[in-house]
């Protein structure tokens, strides 16, 4: 299985559409802009998972693995991406060119957790930036923030409330 991946060309893309070329020489070297670089994922005997790049340890739960899309913690930070080939980045971005283009963004439970507060209500205008909730997942609140600027259509949560990964909490129409 390791010969699959040595010397391969990958790119990893992020939740916003941001890609990160890198090329695979073996299971523990890796290169992306000319950089080469060492990253080793270490299990300790506790279980506990660690993500090692360049001899630094950072703290790494797997989170959900669907076919090539990955959900990793770092650090309690929540990361969402693919890894994609040249090809099938390719076929992505030209099935995305002929989606169609909505005026409206959801924002979905990004883990499970409970609603701890909720800064808005219908109709009221939010700009990129602006708190919408904050959900406690894992004893950390985390603020959800709207990422575009728009007026808020929908609430579907409210304080108390216990939500899955990937319900729908709030919709805004994009001004």
């Amino acid at each position: 299985m390791e010969s699959n991946i040595q010397n391969r060309t990958l790119i990893a893309v992020g939740k916003d559409g941001e890609n990160y070329e890198f090329q695979v020489k073996n299971s523990y070297e890796f290169s992306t802009k000319g950089q080469k670089l060492k990253v080793e994922i270490i299990e300790e005997a506790d279980g506990f998972l660690f993500f090692a790049c360049e001899g630094v340890r950072y703290p790494v739960e797997i989170v959900s693995v669907r076919q090539n899309t990955y959900e990793v913690m770092v650090n309690g930070v929540s990361y969402t991406f693919t890894i994609e080939t040249p090809f099938s980045l390719k076929r992505r971005q030209i099935l995305a060119a002929n989606r169609p283009v909505s005026d409206t963004e959801e924002l979905h439970a990004p883990m499970p957790g409970k609603i701890v507060s909720v800064a808005v209500e219908v109709g009221q205008e939010v700009n990129p930036g602006d708190t919408l909730l904050v959900l406690e997942a894992m004893k950390m609140q985390n603020t959800l923030m709207a990422s575009s600027k728009g007026v808020v259509t929908s609430v579907k949560v409210k304080p108390g409330l216990s939500v899955g990964k990937d319900d729908l909490l709030v919709e805004i129409k994009k001004a």
